[in-house]
């Protein structure tokens, strides 16, 4: 006898700091229309909010964790504020002299020591947002991606804390504290692959759908030192590579966000949104690849695996 069987469907969450937060609205879509997540890999925002709807199931419980973890002490003790930029012309002269009071703290922190967030405060604020468990644990097989600056190289945590793996991922070079494990020197996974298809395939995902947050690149505004020419760059060479190779997905999909600033937390219903929106969206072509990826198969223990008998094609 033979059954119809769905692909097995892999998340790709990538990185882009506050702009993430659209991914816990593509969460919501998948839930609404009954689109299944069989496995996850997540890069920096992506590896947290991935590892938390890993860990629970329950897109509703993510969005609340981190409404919950953005009014927090910790949260506001990170000072993100410091590390935003506004065009010149929209502010007036006392915000003008505090912008160059706060870049000159920031940048006397970063010459002085790792990162701007040190070891204490950041192990304070992903104890808020993920569970004290190790990644075999996880309710939906998960992984996260970290660069190696050791052996230059794409790291992927399928084992190991929870916690230490989205800290690595997300360890944003400057800001947040770089995770040695190992003999490895790992940080912020987007550095090298800012979405994480492979990893996800690695998984067992047949089918990757992949979210990129960093689609569009902040428009150009007149560099006005040494570092905002160094930084643009960054920017650029990342955009490239992320565009180059988030193209392995099945589907990708590229909600916007709407918000200016990767450190700008302030939109979170709008960025919410854009990842519902997206996945509405495009949920034709979602679901028309799902179909088109069914295959018969005989009645065996494999049906007790992610590729789960094919329930929800007609919703």
């Amino acid at each position: 006898m033979a059954l119809l069987v769905r692909p097995t469907v892999g998340l790709a969450l990538g990185g882009g700091a506050a702009r993430g937060l659209s991914h816990i609205g593509v969460l919501e879509a998948f839930e609404e229309y009954g689109l299944p997540v069989d496995v996850i890999a997540g890069t920096s925002m992506g590896a947290m909010v991935g590892a938390m709807y890993a860990a629970n199931p329950r897109a509703t419980a993510v969005r609340q964790r981190f409404l919950d973890y953005l009014q927090s002490d910790a949260f506001k003790n990170s000072r993100f504020d410091y590390l935003m930029n506004y065009p010149q012309e929209n502010i007036g002269f006392f915000d003008r002299l505090s912008q160059l009071a706060r870049k000159s703290v920031f940048y006397t922190l970063i010459m002085t020591r790792t990162a701007f967030i040190g070891e204490e405060a950041s192990q304070q604020n992903f104890a808020l947002l993920i569970d004290d468990m190790d990644l075999s644990g996880t309710r939906i097989p998960f992984c996260t991606t970290a660069l190696d600056l050791v052996s230059a190289r794409e790291y992927v945590f399928r084992d190991g804390p929870l916690r230490e793996a989205v800290a690595a991922s997300c360890a944003i070079p400057g800001l947040l504290p770089p995770v040695q494990r190992e003999g490895h020197y790992l940080i912020d996974g987007g550095w090298i692959n800012a979405v994480p298809v492979a990893a996800a395939r690695s998984l067992g995902a047949e089918v990757v759908i992949g979210v990129d947050v960093y689609s569009d690149l902040d428009p150009f505004i007149p560099p006005e030192t040494a570092v905002d020419v160094a930084a643009r760059a960054e920017a650029v060479t990342r955009w490239n590579l992320t565009t180059r190779m988030a193209q392995a997905a099945d589907c990708l999909l590229q909600p916007e966000s709407g918000i200016s600033h990767w450190a700008d937390f302030s939109q979170f219903e709008a960025a919410v949104a854009s990842g519902r929106e997206e996945v509405r969206r495009q949920l034709p072509r979602l679901r028309k690849l799902m179909r088109k990826r069914l295959r018969f198969d005989g009645i065996s223990k494999r049906f007790l695996a992610p590729g789960k008998a094919f329930a929800n094609s007609s919703r």
